[in-house]
């Protein structure tokens, strides 16, 4: 299998590292435990319907990778943030601010990171919905080093 590579699971890596650098950014007024950072919006437990929702929500996914080179990827990405209400949408935007400049400050060398670059950002944008909180939305496409199999 000589040549064989794996892409790095960016939803898993983005996910964790928002998670990680938002609550020592932002810990009081997104504190984690009141929140929801995944690739699947948040969902009340079948075993507990009346489960009231997370106060904020960040939810990545991952659009593809182009195949830049042998080792190289263009990761498509896309991020909602959901936070604060219609009337009061000032959490979310301060939420997708913060959330932007983590992904920005993704790339660094070594093995902690696959992001080698942000190509591209684009957003964050209303996301003009009915719901009861507010939300925005952002792309972006992350240069990503696989990995050998």
């Amino acid at each position: 299998m000589a040549g064989e590579l794996l892409d790095p699971d960016i939803e898993r890596f983005l996910t964790g590292e928002i998670r990680t650098r938002l609550a020592a950014l932002a810990g009081a007024e997104f504190p984690a435990a009141k929140g929801h950072v995944s690739n699947r919006r948040w969902t009340p437990p079948a075993a507990a319907p009346a489960t009231p929702p997370p106060a904020w929500q960040v939810i990545v996914r991952d659009d593809g990778i182009n195949d830049v080179d042998l080792s190289l990827g263009d990761a498509g990405v896309g991020i909602v943030c959901v936070a604060g209400s219609q009337d009061n949408p000032g959490p979310a935007i301060r939420l997708a601010k913060l959330v932007k400049a983590i992904v920005k400050a993704s790339p660094r060398p070594g093995p902690s990171s696959p992001v080698a670059a942000v190509l591209e950002f684009h957003g964050p944008y209303p996301v003009p919905e009915d719901s009861q909180y507010e939300q925005r939305y952002m792309t972006c496409s992350l240069a990503v080093v696989s990995t050998p199999l």
